[in-house]
């Protein structure tokens, strides 16, 4: 591509959100607060009764697994906290390989253009390596990691007002 395609292409282009993974969700959601000023945070967690269809290197997963996940906001930018619980996930494979620190980078995609930009990472040679659905949430992770160092993801981006017993506030609201 030249630069004025790369440059017209990234023009409409947006970055969602920032992901890090975590052993102890709770420690992290707090240091960012004690240290950056950044949170509240909302969490959620995902197991194999949330999570539609969820897939780790193509393959279907279908015994029980959990991950928890925080997110605030600053400005227009997510920041997330991810902890892996139990079962296959590429959030486990990451910290036993690297450590705890960045994970991915998400762009939100319009749903209607979803298929056909996973098809192009594909056709590239950039597979997916895990994929899901919460509520109206999808996600699709890239195997970007071998050439840029960390996952890149794409996603919907929706915001979901869900009931009570679906999400929690870090740290609580005072009674």
């Amino acid at each position: 591509m030249t630069n004025d395609e790369l440059r017209a292409l990234n023009k409409s282009r947006q970055i969602q959100q920032i992901a890090w993974v975590t052993r102890d969700l709770e420690k992290s959601m707090q240091a960012w607060i004690d240290v950056l000023r950044i949170g509240p945070w909302r969490v959620f967690r995902f197991t194999d009764k949330t999570v539609k269809n969820l897939r780790v290197g193509g393959r279907l997963v279908e015994e029980p697994f959990e991950f928890r996940i925080a997110i605030t906001h600053v400005g227009a930018m997510e920041i997330e906290l991810i902890q892996p619980v139990r079962g296959p996930m590429i959030y486990e494979d990451y910290i036993r390989r690297r450590g705890e620190g960045l994970h991915h980078i998400k762009e939100k995609l319009p749903d209607d253009r979803m298929g056909e930009i996973v098809a192009d990472y594909e056709a590239r040679g950039i597979a997916v390596t895990q994929t899901g659905q919460f509520v109206a949430d999808f996600h699709f992770y890239l195997d970007t990691e071998p050439s840029l160092d960390f996952v890149y993801e794409l996603g919907n981006c929706p915001y979901q007002d869900l009931p009570p017993e679906m999400v929690t506030i870090y740290p609580p609201e005072p009674a």
